[in-house]
């Protein structure tokens, strides 16, 4: 809003029939005339100023002379922005509007006006135009005949009124504004704020997430080393039993049908150990696409003649370091559960590409770091995921699917992989709509490996060497002392790392292989024991075996000093080349996975 400036910013408007009467306004706001010199001497008293501006004091008068006309000058003095602060207007002026009805009309054009309504009649009562204008603080009611002094008091105090109020629309104005502003700051921050709050959500739940997978991987890991040393045991005396020539077809029927249970149980185990990030890795560097290309040829036949396969090969897909028979169940997995989901037939599709991310996308992510990885994203066009169900999808034995259909465990094995290769996995999902899922796996600067043909492992033999064999389990010591002692090996026992060690002091000399579980209880662990031993005589070969990985026993650095490590179960022919391999010096020692 701008007001007016200069002399003429006191301008006030005259709306009267009589051409006699605007000669008396006129007369009465000359600054010539007695009563504005009396006024504007005594107001220079009241008010303490030894001299009058009379510039400031000066009014500019316009003539209107029926309502029509002045509410004419009125919008016209709008649109040049040159308003009226205030008007003189009579209550009769035949045969137009009455001073009523231009009253109301003015205040349709400009709502600041300052009105004062001059009426020389009584059949008015100031409560009849009350009840027809309205009740307001901008008319005043005049008496004719008036007095010039009581005129010029009038217009003094209405134009003042009115550029205060104008002034103080300029103030509002401006504080709106600011106030404007700064809402929309704060509205700004409150919008970032919801954000932060939203992502910090999202971080806990996907910790709140990871931290239960994490704890129900440590009950699966630990559930899977307790059933490991009973399928060693189940293992061994079935194979055993096949190799009994004197058992009947049925028995030999009946131990072939308990050996393929015992390695089923045994395949689920290694899952379970798989999802809990504590199965033995066996690294290499590798070309993710060359591992998709070999699991391609078998998903074929996993997949059926209903569901389309394509590939998107990477052109620049990075090496990955990693283990290839774990990347390849990531693929068979993933397939396996997108076959499922699409029962009618459909679509799967496998990409691999090499992805940069950064900071952003690990806040929005808790998984998620910055850097450079290769991604594989496996996507069907299947009946999707459910919203509810999606933070559940990679529990072990959680599963969707009919009694009888599976197990559980696909999704928690392909989580414990990628989890253990410290990578993540991003899923994109909605019921009827399908399901993605990217793998991001860390990239690695050196030159990928192909796939080598596996050499042929020979019949294992036997030997005369002494063993010290410890293990807390009785019936898997029983079975490992048969297993050897047929090799032709000599065998001490002990249940405990405690009870080894007397059994050392008699027979250490003696002694040229070490072959204890890794946990065991009576406060001294099997690396323990071996370092013991080894520190009286460091020539003492040495094998751990654990239902546990090595690493998840907390000893992954026994393989890197040499010793020779025997994941649970293992079978009595896996059990005598093992001892053979570290016991025959022109052989490595070895690990199995």
């Amino acid at each position: 809003m701008t007001e007016n400036t200069g002399p003429y910013d006191r301008r006030i408007l005259v709306i009267d029939d009589n051409q006699s009467i605007h000669e008396d306004f006129r007369k009465i706001f000359s600054l010539e005339s007695h009563s504005q010199t009396t006024l504007i001497r005594v107001e220079a008293i009241l008010f303490g100023e030894s001299s009058a501006n009379t510039s400031q004091l000066a009014f500019h008068v316009d003539s209107a002379f029926q309502g029509q006309e002045g509410v004419e000058r009125v919008e016209r003095a709008m649109r040049d922005n040159r308003r009226y602060a205030m008007a003189f207007v009579d209550m009769r002026m035949p045969p137009g509007w009455d001073g009523v009805e231009t009253v109301k009309r003015l205040w349709d054009v400009d709502p600041d006006l300052q009105v004062v309504l001059c009426t020389a009649y009584s059949d008015y009562s100031w409560e009849q135009m009350m009840e027809d204008i309205g009740h307001t603080d901008r008319l005043v009611i005049l008496k004719k005949p008036f007095d010039n002094v009581e005129v010029l008091q009038l217009a003094h105090s209405l134009t003042e009124k009115w550029k205060l109020l104008q002034r103080s629309k300029v103030k509002m104005e401006d504080l709106e504004r600011r106030v404007a502003g700064r809402t929309r700051e704060l509205e700004a921050a409150n919008e970032k704020l919801k954000a932060e709050i939203a992502e910090r959500i999202r971080a806990e739940e996907g910790l709140r997430q990871a931290q239960k997978l994490e704890a129900i991987g440590q009950l699966a890991g630990g559930v899977a080393h307790d059933f490991n040393n009973i399928l060693t045991v189940i293992q061994g005396h079935a194979c055993g039993l096949l190799e009994d020539a004197s058992l009947s077809q049925t028995a030999l029927e009946s131990a072939r049908e308990v050996d393929e249970a015992a390695k089923r149980a045994a395949r689920l185990t290694r899952q379970l150990l798989t999802f809990s990030r504590k199965q033995t890795m066996q690294r290499e560097h590798l070309d993710l696409q060359d591992v998709v290309g070999q699991v391609v040829k078998m998903l074929h036949r996993v997949l059926g003649e209903d569901i389309a396969l394509e590939i998107r090969p990477a052109e620049d897909a990075p090496a990955i370091q990693a283990d290839r028979g774990m990347i390849e169940q990531i693929i068979l997995n993933l397939a396996v559960n997108a076959r499922d989901a699409m029962p009618r037939g459909g679509q799967l599709r496998i990409e691999t590409k090499t992805v940069e991310t950064t900071d952003e996308d690990a806040r929005r992510n808790p998984a998620a770091r910055a850097g450079r990885f290769a991604c594989m994203s496996v996507s069907d066009t299947g009946c999707g995921i459910a919203p509810e169900i999606l933070p559940r999808i990679f529990e072990p034995f959680f599963t969707t699917k009919e009694v009888g259909k599976g197990t559980g465990l696909g999704l928690a094995t392909v989580y414990g992989i990628v989890r253990q290769h410290q990578g993540w996995i991003e899923i994109e999902s909605a019921p009827g709509r399908g399901t993605t899922f990217r793998i991001l796996l860390p990239a690695s600067s050196e030159l990928a490996r192909l796939r080598g043909t596996p050499a042929l492992s020979p019949q294992p033999t036997g030997g005369r060497e002494t063993i010290l064999l410890v293990e807390d389990e009785a019936p898997l010591l029983n079975l490992a002392r048969t297993i050897l002692q047929r090799q032709g090996y000599r065998i001490y026992t002990a249940c405990s790392g405690a009870e080894a060690l007397p059994i050392w002091s008699r027979h250490g000399p003696e002694i040229d292989l070490l072959i204890t579980d890794v946990v065991m209880p009576g406060g001294l662990s099997g690396l323990e024991l071996a370092n013991r031993l080894q520190a009286e005589r460091p020539q003492l070969k040495v094998t751990f075996t654990s239902g546990y990985s090595v690493d998840m026993a907390g000893h992954d650095g026994a393989l890197q000093q040499g010793f020779t490590f025997l994941p649970k179960p293992y079978t009595p022919q896996e059990l005598a080349r093992t001892v053979r391999d570290c016991m025959n010096p022109q052989h490595p020692a070895t690990s199995r996975s």
